[in-house]
């Protein structure tokens, strides 16, 4: 079929269609979803969120393997606060790694609401000993950690388990170099409110990439080693 006829007749059908969608229909409204539609709807919209953040990383390793370059461009060096190609390499892996394993589980369990919600549901709790939660580490603690060894499996699973969802997509925002002008970010903020995270940690991680940005402009940051893209960065296609 020559492509002159083929694209009239295609004019002609989607007048036609025109015509017919907009007649008066006598359709009775479709019922209104339950309880358990809306959260199987909700935990499809997040987990859809989840895989396009875990895209996202994916296309980024893609980008840099391709640059093949010693150190990252003003725009990457921006989003990461660092000129340090190495450690950009191994957040991006740590964040993949966070991605995949949240995607797990959000595909076993659906997600519970905020933190505020969770609590005004829950039955009062019986008194329990509580164990001392070993310190935080500076945002310089955490990346010579990350430098040193990437995170294993199991440390990979005990950051996403039991943790709020909207808490564990700030970890990820943060490892992927993920802010405010991002096309996902209105998605991603929503799903950080509704879901127990805080965005005043996502704005305190932001400011905290300035000072290591502005070493690197003027010279003082470490030369960053040769990056190893042999490891976990090519493999982290699925989760731990």
């Amino acid at each position: 079929m020559r492509a002159g006829k083929f694209s009239l007749t295609s004019g002609a059908v989607c007048v036609l269609c025109l015509f017919v969608l907009t007649e008066p229909t006598t359709a009775e409204p479709a019922a209104d979803p339950g309880p358990q539609d809306q959260g199987e709807t909700k935990r499809g919209r997040l987990l859809g969120l989840v895989r396009r953040i875990l895209d996202y990383g994916r296309d980024l390793v893609a980008t840099l393997q391709r640059q093949n370059t010693p150190t990252p461009g003003m725009e990457v060096a921006r989003r990461f606060g660092t000129f340090n190609l190495a450690l950009i390499i191994a957040r991006i892996t740590r964040g993949l790694a966070l991605a995949a394993r949240l995607e797990l589980r959000l595909g076993r369990t659906p997600p519970t609401q905020s933190a505020a919600a969770t609590n005004a549901e829950r039955a009062p709790a019986r008194p329990r000993t509580t164990r001392p939660r070993p310190p935080a580490l500076t945002p310089s603690e955490d990346d010579a950690a990350l430098l040193r060894a990437l995170p294993s499996a199991e440390e990979i699973a005990a950051r996403v388990r039991n943790r709020p969802v909207g808490a564990v997509i700030v970890d990820i925002c943060r490892d992927l170099g993920i802010d405010a002008s991002h096309e996902l970010w209105p998605e991603i903020r929503d799903a950080i409110i509704q879901y127990g995270g805080s965005l005043a940690r996502m704005l305190m991680l932001w400011v905290s990439r300035i000072p290591g940005l502005l070493a690197g402009m003027r010279g003082d940051e470490a030369a960053p080693p040769p990056p190893a893209w042999q490891g976990p960065l090519a493999t982290s296609t699925g989760p731990p």
